[in-house]
């Protein structure tokens, strides 16, 4: 099948030749994103021997095997499969459909933190044995790093278009570990002010585990979709499709902690959520013995004050010569000695 009949445009093609993977670019003509790796020396070099594998870049998710298909790719089983699970090829929901001898379809959740925000996407990979077709979706950016990587010569071992897949694997869980320690430090410097009652970390703290709850979401399904991906002695899997069981079960142990270290952020700020709003209960509480004790002192002069106010005829002290000074060094008197009882019980 020649290139214009191809109805999915294929954004980039890299190719292994001699344990070397070679950027070409996109099928339009365009040249490679990766330096030094997509020059024409490069092309050249992949173009002399039959490539081992190859690795095409697609742009949605959806079409990932329809690529395949124009390339050859026997999917008819992927989709089967997809069909009788309510999954279809654009579904964002995570999965690992295995084709025992010759195919694997992947779609893995990804993260990036970007402006105290994390945004999420996803990674949809269809591998056979010699080939490699993905899309991406976010900013998360793997695809860009993998090729990089792949250029520049450091890829995992193995067969055909493995290394290509266990290296994706690999920076996807590496980008979420970069997310998990963004977050981290986020809460980090939300624990310095918090606890500083002239600053207001509440919007902080909630938009803190709105993020940490979204990256949770995102990376969770990590954990139980990567051992799926091993090396299944039951299957006659392929060698070009058998994932090392250490890698992945290294994959699988990162996951996991990277989980591990965002609950405990979110045990940290719902930490901090309760002391705030404990040492906010306390202070009107300051606030609140302040007022009643001010309020009975003020009551006092205010109780004289509506007792001579009701003008009685016969009280003796009105005709004193001293009655009206005695009542004020009296008022005074009572006033100041409730201030000191106060002061000294802390309630000013």
């Amino acid at each position: 099948m020649t290139t214009e009949e191809h109805s999915v445009t294929v954004r980039r093609t890299v190719e292994r030749v001699d344990d070397e993977w070679h950027d070409l670019g996109s099928e339009a003509g365009t040249p490679p994103a990766v330096g030094g790796a997509g020059s024409a020396a490069a092309a050249g070099a992949a173009g002399s021997s039959r490539p081992e594998a190859r690795w095409f870049v697609v742009d949605d998710g959806a079409d990932v095997l329809d690529a395949a298909e124009e390339r050859g790719g026997d999917v008819s089983e992927v989709r089967a499969r997809l069909a009788r699970t309510s999954h279809g090829p654009s579904s964002a929901a995570p999965r690992v459909v295995r084709v025992n001898d010759h195919a694997l379809y992947v779609v893995v959740p990804t993260a990036a933190y970007d402006d105290e925000q994390v945004t999420t996407g996803r990674l949809v990979l269809f591998a056979t044995g010699t080939m490699l077709f993905s899309a991406e979706s976010g900013t998360a950016g793997i695809t860009e790093k993998v090729a990089e990587k792949l250029a520049e010569h450091r890829a995992f071992k193995g067969a055909g278009a493995l290394p290509a897949l266990a290296a994706m694997l690999v920076e996807l869980l590496a980008g979420a570990s970069d997310v998990e320690l963004a977050l981290g430090d986020a809460v980090a410097h939300l624990e310095q002010v918090a606890f500083e009652l002239d600053e207001d970390p509440l919007p902080r703290l909630y938009n803190l585990k709105r993020e940490i709850s979204e990256a949770r979401r995102a990376l969770l399904p990590l954990s139980v979709e990567l051992p799926d991906l091993g090396d299944d002695r039951t299957t006659t899997a392929t060698e070009s499709l058998r994932l090392d069981r250490q890698l992945l079960e290294r994959l699988t142990t990162h996951a996991e902690r990277i989980d591990q270290h965002l609950e405990s952020h979110d045990r940290l700020l719902s930490d901090m959520l309760t002391v705030r709003l404990s040492l906010v209960s306390v202070r009107q509480n300051e606030d609140m013995r302040k007022i009643s004790a001010w309020a009975a002192i003020a009551a006092v002069p205010t109780l004289v004050a509506g007792i001579y106010g009701m003008n009685f005829e016969h009280m003796p002290e009105l005709s004193w010569t001293w009655g009206y000074p005695g009542v004020l060094v009296a008022m005074v008197g009572i006033c100041l000695g409730l201030h000191r009882a106060f002061r000294h019980n802390g309630w000013l």
